[in-house]
């Protein structure tokens, strides 16, 4: 018995992703007033409306809709990702929006500052500099790893294994899209092969796959 087709595939882990994630849907960024304040604040990353996916719990906001409905295979990698992000929300719940924004969100201790506090604190401006994050590497790197697979579980060999982790890295972590989060790239190269090794042994992993490959 074969797999079932990325259509049909796409149409079963999106139907998962609602019996896991109450209240689940797929929103068009261009028509959330919240989306075009984050494209502006947003700056350092040019194409954050228009070639990127964003997770705000329980919606993902895709840059319009219909949304890839010729390329399944690039939507299931992309929701796969995003479920990831979901799940680890639903669980970890408000402390995942802390790590995600750490160290930048403590720059909001500035604000003592002007509560006739030391003025010192007003050098928790400095957090908005581009520092890394490792709370935020961490977390997307969850969500990278389930791309990586997904794409693997389809492509097989045609998959450049080495080319396709470094634009992630390069663009994703020592890039501006995520704010310069984790430039250390010889780190996070072993990290993604390590774990693609032993992807079927990651129990996200094994959820999502186990949707692609049962009729």
């Amino acid at each position: 018995m074969g797999f079932p087709s990325p259509e049909v595939a796409r149409k079963k882990l999106e139907q998962h992703i609602k019996k896991q994630i109450p209240g689940f849907r797929i929103e068009d960024k261009r028509k959330s007033p919240l989306m075009r304040l984050l494209s502006k604040l947003l700056f350092f990353n040019k194409t954050f409306s228009t070639g990127y996916v964003t997770t705000l719990y329980p919606k993902v906001y895709v840059p319009e809709l219909p949304w890839r409905e010729k390329d399944h295979v690039a939507a299931i990698a992309t929701l796969a990702h995003e479920y990831v992000h979901l799940k680890d929300r639903k669980r970890m719940w408000l402390f995942f929006n802390f790590l995600y924004l750490f160290p930048q969100n403590l720059a909001t201790f500035a604000l003592l500052g002007a509560f006739g506090n030391s003025p010192l604190w007003y050098l928790c401006l400095l957090f908005l500099l581009p520092m890394p994050s490792p709370t935020r590497a961490w977390l997307e790197f969850r969500g990278y790893r389930m791309t990586l697979a997904v794409w693997a579980f389809y492509l097989k060999d045609k998959l450049d294994i080495g080319k396709y982790v470094n634009s992630i890295v390069d663009r994703n972590f020592a890039g501006s899209a995520y704010y310069w989060m984790f430039p250390f790239r010889r780190y996070l190269l072993k990290k993604f092969y390590n774990y693609h090794d032993r992807r079927r042994n990651v129990l996200e992993v094994q959820e999502i796959l186990e949707i692609l490959e049962n009729n």
